[in-house]
């Protein structure tokens, strides 16, 4: 291992990270000396690791759950995009110096792109407005939909991200209360699961009722592939998408940050396929 470039990724828990598993396999594809770990960090350490980075030389990191706003404070810089949504899960180290990106958005893009989802002029719906709502309504955001709705247990938290973000002409309510939820939830074209609900169980986030002809349902949970929220999406004729591709895609730009060349999505989705 000795002479290695070192990347990896922080978080507490780490015990079921697909990172290594992706990287890695492009390391090894293009004969790279480079080498991915795992660096499972408890939140009152952040500080001390970001310093055993820069002493270590470590040319990079990627930054999870609890860890994308905490690590910002030790930062040398952090991009725009990052900045706004208020959370970071790439650093780039350059000769000391760190850097802090936001590659969950761009992600989430590539995954639309790739399906060929254009949301400019639709009904959005988003459920949830934690962490992981934050790059997604910057993103959902950026394509300029003719109506956006967030639907959140909890509204102080709803408003936050709205005033956070800047977003504009956005409609929130509390998702528990079903009063008009489901004319919404009937009028969208594209709905989006952004929150843990379904990752351990087999609960949905919210009970669909009436879809909308073609309309397209989306789960960042991407274990199970298919969540009892997608089954029951997917029962009511819609298209439907998990967040696997999420994933690849937002490691696939880390990892251009950090080495300047271009990643293997075959390479990665082969790799993961044998789990």
């Amino acid at each position: 291992m000795k002479g290695k470039v070192i990347t990896g990724i922080i978080g507490y828990p780490l015990s079921h990270t697909l990172s290594p598993v992706m990287h890695n396999a492009v390391y090894k594809k293009y004969g790279m000396d480079w080498v991915y770990k795992v660096f499972e960090t408890k939140p009152e350490d952040v500080g001390a690791f970001i310093k055993r980075l820069k002493k270590e030389k470590i040319r990079g990191i990627n930054v999870t759950i609890p860890h994308k706003h905490a690590v910002m404070p030790f930062l040398d810089r952090i991009d725009k995009a990052a900045a706004v949504i208020g959370a970071v899960n790439t650093v780039v180290n350059k000769d000391g110096r760190l850097t802090g990106y936001n590659t969950d958005y761009l992600g989430f893009g590539e995954t639309l792109k790739k399906n060929k989802i254009k949301l400019n002029g639709k009904t959005v719906v988003m459920l949830g407005a934690g962490g992981a709502a934050h790059a997604l309504a910057y993103t959902i955001n950026l394509q300029k939909p003719a109506k956006f709705y967030m639907m959140n247990i909890d509204i102080p938290i709803t408003e936050r991200l709205i005033k956070k973000l800047k977003l504009k002409k956005v409609m929130y309510s509390d998702i528990s209360k079903t009063h008009e939820k489901d004319a919404i939830i009937a009028s969208a074209d594209f709905i989006i699961n952004a929150t843990s609900v379904g990752q351990h169980d087999n609960n949905v986030p919210y009970n669909i009722g009436k879809l909308k002809k073609g309309a397209v349902v989306y789960d960042i949970i991407y274990n199970p592939a298919r969540t009892a929220f997608l089954k029951l999406a997917k029962r009511k004729g819609a298209k439907i998408l998990n967040g696997l591709d999420m994933l690849i895609y937002q490691g696939m730009h880390s990892f251009k940050l950090w080495t300047g060349r271009t990643s293997d999505y075959g390479t990665i989705k082969k790799a993961l396929n044998k789990l």
